[in-house]
């Protein structure tokens, strides 16, 4: 399949890179040309606009920062929408608001073009050996049509329902990444407080049944204000903000409390 790819960040270039490797035929857009240096020489195409990118594939990837980075490659000038053909599945695998992934999921209809709300887990390792967990809202049968680009990137692809549905997956699971953090920062003071060794306290948290990805990247480091220059600040922070609002004062929003202990604390550091 002719696919092509926007967004080549730490997530979005080895998403790329698997999809190439897969045997898909890959054309790559990215507004810094130092992201692209990556794929120089492996055969993959690269497109000067996003508008050149959608006239030569068949399916697209995006996964850019924010709504407006999506909005902005896919209805900006020179844009995905000017040139893609009608029925061409977008693959939308920035974490975005859901109403707001929902909005660019009828705007694109109205060029005719299928968009999956498809965001990501799992980081670049597992980007790099296609393990990423992929939370989809949207159309079954736009899905299917993908398959075999999906099946590149993840060995665990859960379609939920409309669009929305993946998004709204995708910020439950990111606030309560940022909860555990808060939580194992809690437990290390408790610790600290009960005269309990910090680095055997850390030795057991990491081990024992309460360990997660989530509280093994704080007892790594020793403290939310080492994750300030972290890549994943700025992700957690942003979905935190958004849970926040999409959730308001219904039922779970105590897990958004917790959450925004990390965001206070990442914040102040």
């Amino acid at each position: 399949m002719r696919v092509g790819f926007i967004g080549l960040g730490s997530m979005g270039l080895p998403m790329a890179q698997r999809i190439q490797a897969a045997g898909h035929e890959l054309t790559a857009y990215a507004r810094r040309p130092a992201s692209l240096e990556p794929l120089a020489g492996t055969g993959a195409k690269v497109a000067a606009t996003p508008a050149e990118l959608g006239a030569a594939v068949e399916t697209v990837g995006i996964c850019v920062f924010d709504a407006a980075g999506v909005e902005e490659v896919m209805f900006g000038p020179n844009g995905l929408a000017e040139t893609l053909e009608p029925g061409a599945v977008v693959l939308v695998h920035s974490t975005v608001a859901p109403a707001h992934i929902q909005k660019i999921a009828r705007q694109a209809a109205t060029h005719g073009l299928r968009v999956l709300d498809a965001p990501v887990s799992g980081g670049g390792p597992r980007a790099l050996t296609g393990e990423l967990t992929i939370m989809v809202g949207g159309d079954a049968e736009a899905l299917a049509d993908v398959a075999d680009v999906m099946s590149a990137l993840s060995n665990h692809v859960v379609h939920l329902g409309g669009i929305g549905t993946g998004s709204y997956a995708k910020l439950i699971n990111n606030t309560m990444f940022s909860a555990q953090v808060a939580l194992a920062d809690e437990a290390m003071k408790a610790g600290r407080s009960l005269g309990v060794d910090p680095a055997g306290l850390a030795a057991i948290l990491t081990t024992s049944s309460s360990a997660c990805v989530a509280s093994a990247m704080l007892l790594r480091v020793g403290s939310i204000a080492a994750l300030a220059d972290s890549p994943a600040n700025l992700p957690l922070t942003k979905d935190v903000t958004l849970m926040a609002d999409v959730l308001g004062d219904a039922p779970g929003k105590e897990l958004v409390e917790v959450a925004r202990r990390f965001v206070t604390a990442i914040r102040s550091s």
